[in-house]
């Protein structure tokens, strides 16, 4: 099959900030950004902006992809694919990220509808690995590159407050009590992996957000994922050891010590 997802092991960043994006873009080591609607409200996107910001985004970042979410998981099937096509013309690098509804098999049909087009697609908002699964299927024929995002985050809140709750579970019975690949998401991420080889699928990619932690982005990428996509102030911390500034400040005084040597 030919390689049309070159993401094996990359860095995103997630944010819309735009002075944030250039200046780790200008690092090298980062290969796409993803946003979404409470990003932009974080950061004080207007929307008489919108536009303007994702395109200035999308031309700061070149051909590396640009996740922009659909903005109402209330809208029709006709009118999600509409917004779509809209996103996608703003720019050749956006990927368009789509909801997983649950109970519905609309955000399917969107999918289907944006594969067909040849419109990127990022199947986002995903928790367990059933939904991986479907993801998968759903977006393994996109002919542009295409991703699906597990949420690392939320995916351990959901276990706790949900998943791991026999009282909670006994009213989803056709769910089912959960297996041990669903009590944390390094599991989700390993079985996906397996899932994706297994299939010989090119398409998707895996991204992991919802990064809380620089150890969470350690633990996603031991566990195979292929993206993980992490805030500008996650980032940073992934540089931080105490013993690195002490060794570093060591050999600069050791340095100026050096220099007062004849």
């Amino acid at each position: 099959m030919q390689n049309i997802n070159p993401f094996r092991r990359s860095i995103f960043i997630d944010t819309s900030k735009i002075e944030e994006i250039k200046k780790w873009n200008y690092t090298g080591i980062i290969d796409g950004v993803t946003t979404n609607q409470s990003i932009m409200l974080k950061d004080e996107v207007s929307l008489k902006d919108f536009n303007k910001i994702v395109k200035l985004i999308c031309k700061e970042m070149d051909k590396k992809p640009v996740s922009v979410e659909l903005t109402d998981s209330n809208a029709s099937v006709k009118e999600m694919i509409a917004e779509a096509k809209r996103l996608d013309s703003l720019s050749p690098n956006i990927v368009v990220k789509v909801p997983l509804i649950p109970e519905t098999t609309k955000s399917l049909e969107v999918i289907q509808a944006l594969v067909s087009l040849s419109i990127a697609v990022n199947v986002t908002a995903i928790m367990t690995y059933e939904q991986m699964i479907v993801s998968t299927l759903a977006t393994k024929n996109c002919k542009k590159p295409s991703f699906i995002s597990l949420f690392w985050g939320r995916s351990l809140e959901d276990q706790v407050k949900y998943r791991g709750r026999f009282d909670y579970m006994v009213d989803h019975k056709r769910v089912g009590l959960e297996p041990s690949v669903n009590n944390h998401p390094k599991n989700i991420v390993v079985s996906t992996v397996s899932f994706l080889k297994e299939g010989g699928y090119e398409n998707p990619r895996i991204i992991i957000g919802s990064i809380r932690t620089a150890t969470m982005v350690g633990e996603a990428f031991a566990a195979g994922g292929h993206i993980v996509t992490i805030t500008p102030e996650i980032l940073l911390a992934m540089l931080f050891s105490q013993r690195t500034i002490e060794t570093i400040e060591q050999f600069d005084l050791d340095w100026k010590k050096l220099q007062g040597k004849k």
